[in-house]
């Protein structure tokens, strides 16, 4: 009997592996935060007179900073532009640290955990000034980041051939 429950929980046990929800990070911030943040484009209203009037005073208004021209739109433009770049990036590498989660389950286990904390002040910036659904995406990375990374640090010291170290 015991072996017939082993063996209905190990897909389970698949499903919720670090590996497994380290991509579903990914995929969170990618699907929800980089294409969500995208779908605003161009990050600003123009729905009534005075919005437009912001907007192209933002255009029109040139001031130099260390020695560069710019306007205000070229700042606000260029970086929801560039923060689309950097959620993609940060996508794509925890896509990419995933692997090392039998590897160097310790060492990731760090990595994961200050991409945690990175993604509560996320969070919380995103209540504070923005909406609550970027919010609660970088909350739910955030927490499940967090119990990986708990999982991942108590994993055993691994040999230099990948076995487990004998104390």
């Amino acid at each position: 009997m015991s072996e017939n429950k082993s063996n209905n929980t190990r897909p389970l046990v698949g499903l919720l592996s670090n590996v497994v929800l380290i991509r579903i990070c990914s995929a969170i911030m990618f699907l929800f935060l980089m294409i969500g943040h995208l779908s605003a484009y161009p990050w600003s209203s123009t729905h009534n007179p005075q919005e437009s009037r912001l907007v192209e005073s933002m255009k029109s208004i040139d001031f130099v900073f260390l020695g560069e021209h710019s306007t205000y739109w070229n700042l606000y433009f260029g970086w929801g532009l560039l923060v689309a770049v950097l959620l993609f990036a940060l996508a794509a590498i925890l896509w990419l640290l995933s692997d090392l989660a039998s590897l160097a389950p310790r060492r990731l286990g760090v990595i994961t955990g200050v991409i945690s904390a990175i993604n509560g002040v996320g969070a919380y910036i995103s209540f504070r000034y923005f909406y609550v659904p970027p919010s609660l995406s970088f909350l739910a990375i955030c927490v499940i980041l967090l119990a990986v990374s708990g999982r991942l640090l108590r994993a055993p010291k691994l040999s230099a051939g990948g076995e487990p170290a004998k104390s």
